[in-house]
């Protein structure tokens, strides 16, 4: 049986190599997304794989060059996980680059 931890480091491990073919096989049917609210591409909340896809995963991609959510560190207890990490990109309208961290849960 594969853990929660195992699942999370393989969602982590599909973005980076933009895979949407696992991404969306890895989110729950049932999935309840929300973004931060200050996110660039915050759409509240999103409840299908493919809304989640369209919402965050396309304009990312559209609009970043090497665009990466990079964890650093796993806490679990149960189904639980948090990741935290950084955000990292260039922005490709304006060539500017960033980092932020973050955690998700």
């Amino acid at each position: 049986m594969t853990s929660p931890v195992d699942l999370v480091k393989q969602f982590y491990d599909a973005l980076g190599r933009g895979d949407v073919t696992t991404l969306k096989e890895l989110l729950a049917s049932d999935i309840v997304w929300t973004e931060a609210e200050r996110f660039p591409y915050y759409a509240g909340t999103l409840r299908t794989p493919q809304r989640v896809v369209d919402r965050v995963f396309v304009p990312l991609a559209r609009d970043w060059h090497g665009f990466s959510a990079s964890p650093k560190r796993y806490i679990a207890e149960g189904e639980w996980v948090v990741a935290f990490g950084a955000y990292a990109g260039t922005y490709k309208a304006t060539g500017r680059t960033m980092s932020a961290p973050f955690a998700h849960l």
